[in-house]
């Protein structure tokens, strides 16, 4: 058992995601304000570790949520709202949570690992952004940890090669945020724009993050420095098929498991995720653990509560993510509530009258607001909010397309994303070197392919 305490906030964190999740499934109203409140509790609990660069946009935000709120006149019920419907997205957290001690620990997908990181130069940028947008998509940052060793602080490495194999990691990883259900991009778009199915969208944003993929490499080929050229490679690390068939058996398991539930709940995938997860991950941890143990009696009796008990400590570490997200809802609710909507699309509309030219619109202020520091969520929820599609004259699939297309590439120049924040432990780089500096190239590159596929998708459909 870790000896690592639970704290107060670990505990009301917890006690808000299985009441969300009882409460989407049962259809009990009741829960919303009691989760609502369990929120308050547990950010005002844990602000105080939260950065002062964050805790000052998140309070600007909630401000100016709250301003709108009470010009629109329903102050205290939209400022509820707001915080009543960031819950969607903190269960999401909590789930992906449970899958990150077993996937760190897993025979099968250590030796993938391998395999993608000892690839030779001539190919590893592309197996690392593939290799990482497979894992990811359906382990999420579990899945992102897992290769990230390969440019870890402490791992001897040309300055230019670890901006390169980073990069690939990054650009990788937020492709996946143009499809994966398991992604809290995927997650917001399709909250914001309702009439949006994720079996609707997911073929177009598979082609597209390939397409991304595709084009950052051919980039990256161009661009490559003599530095890199001349890097010594590892010997190459074959995959076994035993553990190719484990690791494709993990993953397939999980889709299949999560698809299924959706359909015959007929839940949102972060309710059926939070509600699968705790038991998945947990059966997972228990077999990795009975097979490298010689004592399967006591591996049987102690595994379970001891990843319980390391998951539940580790939630008050989500305290950043929650303040953005409540922030950035009670800011979408409440700009909404005060901004007459039809009057602003048709003053947008008019602006630009062109349909394809308010797509690199949206683009543009995706970049814009990522550059400097504002979170994705905080774009997507406002837009959608103060600018739903019928207003902005585009369908919804297009809408919905090229939200999920912008995500990724803003979170890559945004200093304080969770992707950003995560590579600059890794690495021991700041986060602001890798948004401001090595990042804004691949996401010029991602922006111009995001234009053009969402473009060439508005003509095929029309």
């Amino acid at each position: 058992m870790t000896g690592e305490r639970i704290t107060l906030s670990a505990w009301i964190y917890a006690a808000m995601a299985v009441l969300a999740i009882f409460g989407a499934l049962a259809d009990a109203a009741f829960v919303i304000p009691i989760t609502a409140v369990l929120i308050i509790l547990y950010i005002a609990i844990e602000v105080r570790r939260i950065p002062r660069a964050q805790q000052i946009a998140g309070f600007v935000l909630l401000l100016i949520g709250t301003a709108g709120a009470l010009i629109g006149g329903e102050g205290q019920a939209v400022i509820a709202d707001g915080i009543a419907r960031s819950r969607t997205f903190l269960v999401l957290f909590f789930a992906v949570a449970w899958l990150q001690p077993p996937v760190s620990l897993s025979p099968a997908l250590r030796a993938t690992r391998e395999t993608i990181v000892t690839q030779p130069p001539g190919r590893r940028y592309l197996y690392l952004a593939s290799g990482v947008h497979v894992l990811g998509a359906v382990l999420n940052i579990a899945g992102f940890s897992l290769l990230t060793t390969i440019v870890d602080k402490d791992t001897p490495m040309d300055g230019t090669l670890r901006r390169r194999l980073s990069l690939a990691l990054m650009q990788g990883f937020t492709a996946a945020s143009c499809w994966s259900p398991f992604y809290i991009g995927t997650i917001v778009v399709l909250v914001a724009v309702p009439s949006l199915t994720w079996v609707e969208i997911a073929p177009y944003g598979v082609a597209m993050a390939t397409i991304l993929i595709a084009g950052n490499w051919v980039r990256d080929r161009i661009g490559r420095g003599k530095t890199s050229r001349q890097a010594t490679a590892r010997e190459t690390v074959p995959l076994s098929r035993a553990h190719a068939i484990r690791a494709a058996g993990i993953l397939i398991t999980l889709i299949i498991l999560v698809t299924t539930l959706v359909e015959t709940l007929h839940a949102s995938i972060p309710v059926v995720l939070g509600l699968l997860a705790p038991p998945f991950g947990l059966i997972w941890y228990w077999t990795i653990a009975r097979a490298r143990s010689t004592a399967p009696r006591t591996v049987t009796v102690g595994a379970v509560p001891e990843l319980a008990h390391r998951v539940i400590a580790a939630l008050p570490t989500l305290r950043n993510e929650s303040l953005v997200f409540v922030a950035a809802n009670v800011l979408g609710v409440g700009v909404a509530s005060a901004v007459p909507t039809e009057n602003l699309g048709d003053a947008f509309t008019t602006l630009i009258p062109w349909a394809d030219a308010r797509i690199i619109a949206i683009i543009l202020i995706f970049l814009a607001c990522g550059s400097i520091g504002l979170h994705p969520v905080i774009v997507v929820v406002s837009l959608s909010a103060i600018l739903p599609p019928e207003a902005l004259g585009l369908p919804d699939l297009i809408v919905g397309l090229t939200y999920m297309g912008c995500w990724g590439m803003s979170t890559m120049i945004s200093p304080f994303s969770g992707t950003t924040l995560f590579m600059s432990r890794v690495t021991g780089v700041p986060g602001h070197i890798i948004s401001w500096r090595w990042a804004p190239m691949v996401a010029l590159t991602s922006a111009g392919l995001v234009a053009i596929c969402v473009i060439s998708a508005r003509h095929l459909l029309a």
